[in-house]
């Protein structure tokens, strides 16, 4: 059934301090004072930052590109304080399109600025940004200790609602690892400061944040109590936003009780303020809700229609989580409903869009990794810049003496030319080394990373799968379901087992894919059909990556029709030290969208054992993988 809201709870401010201007502004007068080359450099930067800021979260792309143009006006002008200030709004950029990697570099890059300038506001405010990204990256700790350092500086300056800010964000911390008593501490010292400060929207925002740790841990009654209060400043404060999150934390709670009617009741609020309000990824997420709750109260023909209006607008808008939670409401309904051609449609786009979200987290590590090798690139390039600086100075030291002594000048210069092109050359050529090892180091990381993410794939889809058939096959033929059961676990057991190894002996190997083709052949009946060709002294004399086998022949099944006429012939063969594995093309009709992660981490995996590559293309009407015999 489809998640709940993805954000359960909201914060105050997205930032932990004041970088982000935010007025009421005429915004054809700040582009004359940002043109106006006559007003003070500092004017016309504030002018452009009200500009941006007004546009970040309407017109994202355009506040990317003004960004730009204004960092080059305020390197241009040489005002480092705006740099930094307008490195933390394109981090912000980044932020709200996901790209969580790129948000990070630019947030450290502004930290490193505003630090030497000893600006203890902005620093506070990056070390929110960064606590922020990094929880969405999944890293606590780090999320934590930056934290940490906000409240900090927050205490030092004073600054209570900063204070409350960083007790509220360090409590979602402590709820995302499900230290439930540990995040309800922070969010109750959060609400204590607020009223000291009598910030209703704060005081509203503390009693949603302990309502939801609350619906955590499974004390309803007090969850249901906290949201109500929310709810109560909400409606006074006219906040639609705050007030349909509320409704759709109170939906959740009345849908774990079982109160079908009343969770119906309050999603239909939230949706109504959230259709009034243009938010297509709340529409479409709350539709998903709707859905599931008709599913609970068996009104499938229900649920089937709010469940394909949330994955119409949900894939209409690209939110890939929202599409793939409406996705797994329409299979199950589906499956309810005894209809398992319908059901198998929207499985195999449910797998789909759990390959396209794996992906995207695959993306995501690659782009830690460039950001960690532009990291690199950057602090060598700051060295050179040093070391002219150096040179320069001397220079002029050396102009200001020459009336001294002319001929120890001439010599002093080319005595320091050539220790200075000496040592800078013996630099570069250290440091040059060094990049280089961190880049292969980096290179290996990602395909250990890519080959571990392989590794996880496995797992859960090969057992969905396989639960899925047996749930239909134990009602109809007792006697088979046993043998089904006996072989998924020998299956299950070789996974468990071989999973962690680099390599296994061919035979062990292909012990396994008769099991594997024996349950392949319950699921798709006379439709598949495997045929291996290897000789016992092949089968003990060569050794394979495990699991290799199993993911060529899941992508055949993946890729190809099959029917009783036109069955999937898959042969496994052996020539020229290579394990030949080959099936005749049948293309679906509807092709499923092929990620290539599979047969790429399988190429990967060999590069890290052998010289000899793996070959995949087609011959002769058929598709063919060459893997090398180890």
């Amino acid at each position: 059934m489809p998640a709940p809201m993805k954000i359960r709870f909201t914060f105050a401010v997205l930032f932990c301090a004041v970088l982000t201007l935010q007025a009421q502004v005429n915004t054809d007068s700040l582009w004359n004072v940002w043109n106006d080359t006559r007003q003070p450099d500092t004017v016309r930067l504030q002018a452009m930052q009200f500009i941006v800021m007004n546009l970040i979260h309407s017109n994202p792309d355009s506040t990317y590109s003004l960004a730009l143009k204004q960092m080059e006006f305020a390197r241009s002008v040489g005002n480092r304080a705006w740099q930094g200030k307008i490195a933390n709004t394109v981090g912000a950029y980044f932020y709200t399109k996901g790209s969580y990697a790129l948000a990070l570099g630019y947030y450290q890059k502004g930290l490193a600025i505003v630090e030497p300038l000893g600006d203890k506001k902005s620093m506070a405010a990056f070390y929110g940004n960064i606590a922020l990204t990094y929880r969405n990256l999944g890293n606590y700790d780090k999320s934590i200790e930056y934290n940490e350092k906000c409240l900090n500086i927050q205490e030092e300056l004073k600054n209570k609602k900063g204070i409350s800010s960083s007790y509220n964000n360090i409590g979602a911390l402590y709820n995302d690892q499900e230290n439930y008593p540990k995040a309800l501490e922070y969010f109750q010292k959060a609400l204590q400061l607020n009223r000291e400060l009598n910030d209703q929207r704060g005081i509203a925002l503390s009693y949603s944040n302990i309502g939801a740790a609350y619906t955590e841990q499974g004390d309803l009654s007090n969850a249901l109590e906290y949201h109500l209060k929310s709810i109560a400043i909400k409606e006074n404060l006219q906040d639609k936003h705050g007030l349909a999150f509320s409704y759709n934390n109170i939906g959740l709670i009345y849908k774990k009780e079982g109160n079908y009617s009343q969770a119906l009741e309050y999603y239909r609020k939230c949706l109504a303020l959230m259709e009034e309000l243009g938010d297509k990824q709340g529409i479409a997420s709350t539709y998903a809700s709707i859905g599931s709750i008709f599913h609970l109260q068996k009104k499938y023909s229900g649920a089937l229609e709010w469940c394909k209006k949330g994955l119409e607008l949900g894939g209409h808008i690209g939110a890939t989580r929202i599409e793939r939670d409406a996705c797994q409401c329409m299979f199950t309904v589906y499956k309810s409903l005894g209809k398992s051609e319908d059901a198998l449609i929207y499985y195999e786009r449910l797998v789909v869009l759990n390959d396209s979200l794996q992906k995207n987290e695959t993306d995501q590590k690659l782009g830690q990794m460039e950001f960690a090798r532009q990291v690199m690139a950057d602090s060598l390039a700051q060295n050179e810049e040093k070391l002219k600086m150096e040179m320069a100075h001397q220079k002029e030291v050396r102009s200001k003496n020459r009336t001294l002594n002319l001929l120890f000048i001439s010599g002093l210069v080319i005595l320091v030319l050539a220790l200075g092109f000496w040592s800078r050359m013996l630099y570069f050529r250290k440091n040059a080394q060094v990049f280089q090892l961190k880049a292969e180091q980096l290179e290996k990381q990602q395909l250990l990373n890519e080959i571990a993410l392989l590794r996880s794939q496995v797992n859960p889809h090969f057992l969905f799968n396989s639960l899925s058939i047996l749930s239909s096959l134990v009602r109809v033929n007792t006697d088979l379901s046993e043998q089904f059961i006996d072989q998924l676990s020998r299956s299950y057991r070789y996974i468990l087992e071989q999973k962690e190894q680099s390599l296994v002996p061919l035979r062990t190997e292909l012990e396994f894919i008769r099991s594997y083709a024996f349950l392949l052949k319950i699921r798709f009946e006379n439709k598949f059909d495997l045929n291996i060709h290897l000789s016992d002294e092949e089968l003990d004399q060569f050794r394979i990556a495990p699991l290799t086998l199993q993911l060529l022949i899941e992508n055949a099944v993946k890729h190809n029709r099959m029917s009783a006429k036109e069955p999937l012939h898959v042969e496994i063969s052996a020539g020229h030290d290579h394990l030949v594995v080959k099936n005749q093309l049948q293309p679906r009709t509807t092709s499923s969208t092929s990620t290539g992660i599979g047969l790429q981490n399988i190429k990967n995996r060999y590069a890290l054992l052998t010289n000899r590559p793996v070959w995949a293309g087609e011959e002769a009407g058929q598709f063919v993988v060459k893997v090398p015999l180890l």
